[in-house]
């Protein structure tokens, strides 16, 4: 049997835009971009948020078995230029943050709510710091995660997440929601990892909440 849930919250975190909010777009993005000799490389992530108090309270009483299995699926939305082989990760986020009120073309920028740079945007903006290595993009614990394997034409999400909701349901940590993203780190030049090097590998984009299809996010 299959128990499908909606998200509560959700964003896209882009680096170039700095503290740019995001939360009504109906896309969210995973993207890399850069010049034409491969320099300036920027990226962009995803955060999406489920409320578990009824996967909890199901699980209490025996409707969910305890050997369940939870996957995180997403909808492509015209992905382009896509490699032929690439994987996405996601990590549990290690702090709260809010949605906003923003979109991408909002002149002039949206800065309420979750950004690159910070997790809120309120008058007193909080930047991102967490466990992660970076100040900046988000925050997350590095210890469990969960990764899936996209092949040519394979666009679709279907990422079995179970290590971190498991986490999340033993109060090992808060529940924050996913950071979904490619491998590594903009700021470390490394050919090994995949926000860090200059190999082109397209733009992965999936329906948000607000889409206005049959096809938002779901936690299976």
């Amino acid at each position: 049997m299959h128990y499908f849930i909606f998200p509560e919250i959700d964003t896209t975190l882009y680096q170039a835009s700095g503290s740019g909010n995001t939360g009504l777009d109906e896309i969210l993005e995973i993207q890399k971009t850069m010049n034409k000799s491969g320099g300036n490389v920027k990226v962009s992530r995803i955060l999406i948020k489920f409320n578990l108090n009824e996967i909890s309270s199901s699980i209490v009483n025996g409707t969910i078995s305890s050997d369940r299995k939870f996957y995180l699926n997403m909808y492509d939305a015209g992905s382009k230029n896509l490699k032929v082989n690439q994987n996405v990760y996601a990590y549990p986020v290690s702090e709260s943050w809010e949605e906003g009120q923003g979109f991408f073309e909002d002149n002039p920028t949206t800065t309420e709510g979750a950004s690159w740079n910070y997790k809120d945007g309120q008058t007193n903006k909080t930047p991102w710091s967490g466990s992660s290595t970076e100040q900046q993009g988000g925050a997350w614990h590095e210890e469990v995660y969960a990764s899936q394997s996209f092949k040519y034409e394979t666009e679709d999400m279907r990422m079995d997440v179970t290590p971190i909701v498991n986490k999340w349901l033993d109060g090992t940590y808060s529940n924050n929601g996913f950071i979904v993203k490619r491998s590594g780190s903009f700021e470390n030049v490394d050919t090994n990892v995949d926000e860090g090097n200059t190999e082109r590998f397209g733009d992965f984009k999936f329906f948000s909440r607000q889409t206005n299809t049959i096809y938002p996010p779901k936690l299976e």
